[in-house]
Order: C-alpha cells, then structure tokens, then sequence
C-alpha cells in the first residue's frame, strides 16, 4: 500500500503530538514543560552545598584571575606575561559568564568581588613593576592554579549537579591549559 505524501506530514504531527508529553508532567494547559538550555526541568539536579561552595570559590578566581590577566597586559615585562594576561582575561571572563548563567538557572548567588586575600594579592602586583612585576604575577598564577585545580577535582569528584561537574571538567581543562602557559612563562622570563 503506498502512503501519499499528503498524509505524511499530519501523520507525523500527530505522533509527535502523541508522544510529546509521554513521561513528563505537564502544565495546566495539559502541555509539556519546556525542556531548559541544559535539559529538562525534571533532569536538572539542585545543587548540593559541594556545587554551591564550588561555584562561589571559582567565580571569585575568574574575578581575581580577570584583574590580575588584566594587570599582566598593561605592566607585564615580557611578551610572554602579557599574552598570559590577555588569555587568562578572555577566558576566565568566558568561563564566568557561563557560570553566572547557570547559577541564575540554579539559584545560586554569587558573591560580587573577590576574596579579601585575592584583592590584597592585586594590590600586592599592582605596586610591582618589570621583571618583578612578571615573578610575582607568574608565581601567584602558578599557586593560584593549583589550588582552583585542586578545588575543581573535587566539585568533579564530590559534586551532585550534572551541569555544575560539566562545567567544573570544562573549567578544570582550561586551568590545565593555563598551567602549561604559566610555566612556559616562567622558564622564559
């Protein structure tokens, strides 16, 4: 029996009408909830303290890591802090806004500046410049990115939110990159 192609595209509607709520609650107009940029409403997973604390701590790095990227462009001594610096400000400004979202998404309120120890830490390179300036930013990223490191294993590990340990892989990738720079730097200055 051949079907003509007149037919095909109701009949597709209608199944696709059919099978679209199958599974999920609906709202009051008897629709299916609209599925979010990370997945339906049923499949997202409240965060847990772990997930909260983590993304509190991290957007206070990309904070910090922002300034200090953005100091290392202005007063960095060599052609390698500078670049660092302007790598760390574009991707930390990347990573954040994607944090920002998804902790809107998820209720979690972010605090607005770094930690008083960060900002100290800025000041401290703000008062340094050339060759110093380059030994003390280098090093505070170096430090900087192995305690964010160690913090991203374990929202990885410990962490309850699949888009929060998403992102915390993503990030986790990025400090790495970051590390690798950061000791190039180190070597070359």
């Amino acid at each position: 029996m051949t079907i003509q192609r007149s037919y095909l595209l109701p009949l597709a509607l209608a199944v696709a009408t059919a099978t679209a709520g199958c599974g999920q609650a609906t709202t009051g107009a008897g629709m299916a909830p609209a599925a979010s940029p990370q997945g339906s409403a049923a499949s997202q997973v409240a965060p847990s303290d772990q997930d909260r604390i983590w993304m509190k701590k991290i957007h206070r790095d990309y904070l910090a890591e922002k300034l200090a990227g953005g100091l290392a462009e202005r007063k960095g001594a060599t052609a390698a802090v500078r670049e660092l610096g302007a790598k760390l400000v574009t991707a930390h400004t990347e990573l954040d806004a994607e944090l920002t979202q998804a902790a809107a998404r998820l209720g979690v309120e972010l605090p607005a500046a770094p930690s008083g120890d960060q900002e100290k830490a800025g000041k401290a390179l703000e008062e340094v410049s050339g060759k110093d300036f380059d030994k003390a930013f280098l090093t505070a990223m170096r430090k900087r990115h192995a305690t964010a490191m160690g913090q991203t294993r374990a929202e990885i590990k410990k962490g309850s939110s699949p888009e929060v340990k998403a992102m915390a892989k993503s990030a986790l990738q990025v400090m790495r990159h970051h590390s690798l720079l950061t000791k190039k730097a180190l070597e070359e200055s």
